[in-house]
C-alpha cells in the first residue's frame, strides 16, 4: 500500500487565503501537509497556482465545486482541474431545502449522475461529500445518490465529523463503502448533547453550529470522534487521502489546530502500523 497523504482543507483558511493564497500554502507546507483540498481558486490562475505547489513539493488533491458552478461550463471546471493535477472533484448536495417527492430532488440527483459521468470520461475521480443534514433532514440521501452514482464512477468522500453530528455511525459507512472511499475527512467535534445541538432548524444555523460552548469543531483526535475504533475502518478502504477536516478554530489559532491535527493523524497512523 502507498504512502497516505495527509491534506489539509483551505476552508477553515479561507479568509487568510483569499488575502494571500500562496502564504497559506507556505505556511501549510512548513507544518508538514502533503497537499491542500481548494475551496476555489481564489482568483489564481490554474497554471501560476499549480506553479506554486510544485516549488513547494505539495499537490492539491481536489477541490470542493457547487454544482451550480460546475454545471455552468463543467468542461472548463474540468480543464482548469486537469492543470492543477486535481485526482478528485468534489460534488455536495446543491439545496438541503430539497425533500424527496420533488422533482428537484430527483434533478439534483440526475446532476450529479451527469457531473460523475463528466469527470470520469476525462480522467478525474469525482467525489461526493456529505454534511450532518443528510442524516437528520433528508435521510437516505446519502445513499440515494451513491445508489445511482457508482454506477457512474461516483465514489463518496464520508465526512466522518459530519456523520456523528447527524446521527450516523460512521463506522457503518467506512464499511459500506469501504471500495470508493480514497478520500476521508476526519472532522472532529464536540457538543454536550448532539441530540441538543442537532436541533439547528429550530435554534438557528449560528446557533447549531459553530457557536463554542454549544457545538464546537475540534483539531482531529480533540473532539468526540472515536479515531482508535474508525481508524481502522479507514485504513480498511486503502484511501489516497485522509484530510484534517476542520471548520473553525474560534479564538485559537487556525494553523495550530491544523498542526495539533496534523501531529494526532500521524501518531494514529504510526499506531497502527502506517507510518
Amino acid at each position: 500500500m502507498e504512502k497516505i497523504l495527509i491534506a489539509a482543507p483551505l476552508y477553515i483558511l479561507r479568509e487568510e487565503a483569499q488575502k494571500d493564497l500562496f502564504g497559506v500554502l507556505e505556511r501549510l507546507h512548513e507544518i508538514g501537509y502533503d497537499g491542500v483540498e481548494l475551496l476555489g481558486l481564489f482568483g489564481k490562475k490554474p497554471e501560476e497556482l499549480r506553479k506554486k505547489l510544485d516549488q513547494l513539493g505539495m499537490k492539491a488533491l481536489g477541490d470542493h465545486v457547487s454544482t451550480t458552478d460546475f454545471l455552468r461550463d463543467p468542461q472548463q471546471v474540468i480543464a482548469d482541474h486537469k492543470i492543477l493535477g486535481c485526482e478528485y472533484l468534489t460534488i455536495g448536495w446543491p439545496d438541503r431545502d430539497l425533500l424527496p417527492g420533488q422533482p428537484a430532488y430527483e434533478a439534483a440527483i440526475q446532476d450529479i449522475q451527469t457531473l460523475s459521468a463528466l469527470c470520469v470520461q476525462e480522467g478525474i475521480t469525482p467525489l461526493y461529500h456529505n454534511h450532518d443534514f443528510e442524516f437528520r433532514i433528508i435521510p437516505s440521501t446519502l445513499d440515494r445518490v451513491m445508489e445511482y452514482g457508482k454506477q457512474h464512477g461516483l465514489c463518496l468522500e464520508p465526512d466522518l465529523g459530519w456523520m456523528l453530528f447527524g446521527g450516523a455511525d460512521p463506522a457503518s459507512y467506512l464499511k459500506l463503502y469501504q471500495d470508493c472511499s480514497p478520500v476521508i475527512h476526519l472532522k472532529d467535534v464536540y457538543a454536550l448533547s448532539f441530540e441538543q445541538a442537532g436541533k439547528g432548524e429550530e435554534l438557528g444555523e449560528e446557533k447549531a453550529r459553530p457557536e463554542k460552548g454549544f457545538f464546537e469543531f475540534r483539531p482531529v483526535g480533540y473532539g468526540l470522534l472515536d479515531l482508535p475504533r474508525l481508524m481502522p475502518l479507514c485504513l480498511a478502504c486503502q484511501p489516497k487521502w485522509l484530510v484534517a477536516d476542520h471548520d473553525l478554530a474560534y479564538d485559537r489559532d487556525s494553523y495550530e489546530d491544523l498542526a495539533w491535527s496534523l501531529s494526532y493523524i500521524r501518531n494514529m497512523l504510526k499506531i497502527c502500523g502506517k507510518s
